[in-house]
C-alpha cells in the first residue's frame, strides 16, 4: 500500500516514461501553470474518492482523469487516437505494484472555455489501491 502522494508520483511517472513520451504528445499535471506551447497536450489529474488509514498506508479508490485537448474544428479522430494510447498505458494495468486500474470512459466536453481554439475530450479510467 502507499500514501496518496505516492499514488500521485508513480502515476505522473508514467507521463515521463519512453511508454508516453515516445507519442510526442506533452503531458502537463492537474495545477500546472506555465506556458503550454503545443496544439495537442493532455493534462493528468489523479482523485483519490475514498480512503482508509491502514497502519499508515492509504487504501483508496479513485479515478486518473486525462484532459486531452486538440485544435478544435479537426474532429474527433485525433483526441480519440489519443485516448486509445491512454488506454494502452493506463486500462487494466498495475502501476508501481500498489494501483490496479479497471474500466475506462470517455467523456466529450467541447471547446475549452479558456482557448476556443482547442477542443477537450476527457479519458478517465477507475483505480484501487492493492496489496
Amino acid at each position: 500500500m502507499a500514501t496518496i502522494s505516492q499514488m500521485l508520483t508513480a502515476v505522473e511517472g508514467l507521463f515521463a516514461s519512453t511508454a508516453w513520451t515516445s507519442n510526442n504528445i506533452k503531458a502537463f499535471p492537474a495545477n500546472y501553470q506555465g506556458e503550454i506551447d503545443s496544439d495537442e497536450w493532455i493534462r493528468v489529474s489523479v482523485l483519490p474518492f475514498s480512503s482508509e488509514l491502514a497502519y499508515q498506508d492509504v487504501i483508496a479508490n479513485g479515478q486518473i482523469v486525462c484532459q486531452i485537448f486538440v485544435p478544435a474544428g479537426a474532429g474527433m479522430k485525433r483526441a480519440y487516437q489519443i485516448a486509445d494510447l491512454l488506454k494502452t498505458l493506463l486500462d487494466q494495468e498495475v502501476i508501481s505494484g500498489y494501483l490496479q486500474t479497471t474500466n475506462s470512459f470517455i467523456t466529450n466536453i467541447g471547446i475549452d472555455p479558456k482557448d476556443a481554439g482547442l477542443y477537450n475530450i476527457d479519458y478517465t479510467v477507475n483505480f484501487r489501491s492493492i496489496n
